[in-house]
């Protein structure tokens, strides 16, 4: 019988990672009443709720099993000896049979992309239909579980390489060669995504805190990322690595229009005309333009870089599409879409104004006052009636798609190189090697 079962918030703050906890799972699968089916699901949710860890993201994995209630109580004593409970983590794991049986979790998972999702509701959602769950903590990993079971290829989707380290090496510098992820980028892109930062000069595969994640390659199919990783040159003993079907790279959290008035933590998009636009201090641009007849304030953060650059040249007049996370309002501030990225749907004409020439020797001509004329400096000559010229500016901005440079892309992010490659529909079947653990079946059981 197959079965989906969706995980969330094992990690914490201070390290461990939900997908190592599914890689620990599908690593002994072999060995165990159970097979993994399809490809593991990666599922990020809304990346603006202020309880997440640090990617806000869940795992679903799609198991067949002879014996379903017993690998189902084997999974959750997996997640109870390996969560970080004792750091914060409140780790929720859902069993389902068929997605089709249960409408209302893709309600949930689309909400828990866009807005902050009530635990509650959704777990006398499940009781009441007698999905069986487990929690740990307060259970709020309920609510991503539950999303993630829901998520699959019929959405657009991406695949990631993740490959984790052994334990021995967690919390040390990760040792890998930048010359080899440069080429490798340069060899596989558009095929990969958000592998280098060229402006920055360092690469953006690997996170950088304490966590079992060694690295991570994003890319279009599972075989391109396993010939991209194949590519990079470490020096470093893994524990293994897994492939996984994910939403990133995809924009799924900004394809829900913002309420009015702002939600704080909502992600989503908004239309809108400028009214003003201007600099604040540490370099961010803040954008205030008037949406469905309400005022709504924006920022475009120094960090974004090339977004940040793009948004200095916006006026007012300017009608624009910003797709960003609403901001919680602070003592400085009100309620604020932070953009992570910019549409201009149209531009403002931009002009200059400027006094006549003089008609004796050419010399721009200084006004008296209003209704009083103009009078040249240089030779005195006077002009009691004239119009100020009106002179056009070209724009230095074109109407189109701005986003923010790599280095400060969300997991969500849909890279430039995605727009027209989208995936919706694509399914496809497991390779060999999209699951390798280089550790013993024994030594599985006692790690981490």
């Amino acid at each position: 019988m197959k079965c989906l079962v969706g995980i969330d918030d094992t990690d914490s703050s201070k390290g461990f990672c939900t997908t190592y906890l599914a890689f620990k799972v599908a690593s002994q699968s072999s060995h165990a009443n159970f097979r993994v089916f399809g490809y593991p699901r990666l599922v990020r949710l809304n990346p603006n709720v202020p309880f997440k860890t640090r990617g806000n993201a869940a795992v679903c994995l799609p198991l067949e099993t002879e014996e379903v209630k017993e690998t189902f109580e084997s999974v959750c004593s997996i997640v109870e000896r390996l969560s970080d409970v004792g750091n914060g983590a409140n780790s929720g794991v859902v069993l389902l049979h068929d997605p089709r049986t249960a409408p209302y979790l893709r309600t949930v998972y689309l909400a828990a992309l866009h807005g902050v999702v009530n635990k509650e509701r959704v777990a006398n959602q499940l009781r009441e239909n007698g999905v069986p769950t487990f929690q740990l903590g307060n259970g709020m990993g309920l609510v991503g579980a539950a999303a993630s079971v829901t998520f699959d290829e019929s959405y657009d989707h991406t695949y990631e390489l993740i490959a984790y380290r052994r334990r021995d090496f967690w919390g040390t510098p990760r040792r890998f060669d930048p010359a080899s992820v440069q080429a490798m980028d340069r060899r596989t892109s558009p095929d990969t995504f958000n592998n280098y930062d060229y402006h920055k000069e360092r690469p953006l595969i690997a996170p950088h805190g304490p966590d079992p994640v060694f690295l991570g390659v994003r890319g279009s199919t599972p075989g391109t990322v396993l010939r991209a990783f194949q590519m990079l040159r470490y020096d470093e003993d893994l524990e293994g690595h897994m492939i996984y079907v994910t939403n990133q790279g995809t924009d799924a959290h900004l394809e829900h229009e913002l309420e009015l008035p702002l939600k704080a933590y909502s992600s989503g998009w908004l239309e809108g005309e400028i009214v003003a636009a201007r600099p604040g201090p540490g370099g961010h641009q803040y954008i205030h333009l008037i949406s469905r007849g309400a005022k709504v304030d924006c920022a475009v953060y120094e960090p974004t870089g090339d977004l940040n650059r793009s948004a200095r040249l916006l006026i007012p007049g300017d009608r624009v599409r910003i797709m960003g996370g609403v901001r919680r309002p602070s003592a400085r501030h009100g309620k604020l879409v932070n953009a992570e990225s910019i549409e201009v749907l149209s531009l403002a004409r931009q002009r200059t104004m400027s006094n006549p020439l003089c008609q004796n020797c050419g010399l721009r001509l200084k006004s008296e006052g209003r209704a009083k004329g103009f009078e040249c400096r240089r030779c005195g000559w006077r002009a009691r009636e004239g119009t100020k010229r009106i002179r056009r500016i070209p724009r230095r901005l074109r109407a189109g798609l701005y986003l923010s440079s790599p280095r400060a892309h969300r997991h969500l992010t849909k890279p430039l190189i995605r727009y027209g490659r989208e995936a919706a529909d694509e399914v496809y079947p497991l390779i060999d090697g999209w699951l390798r653990s280089f550790i013993s079946v024994p030594e599985l059981a006692r790690s981490p």
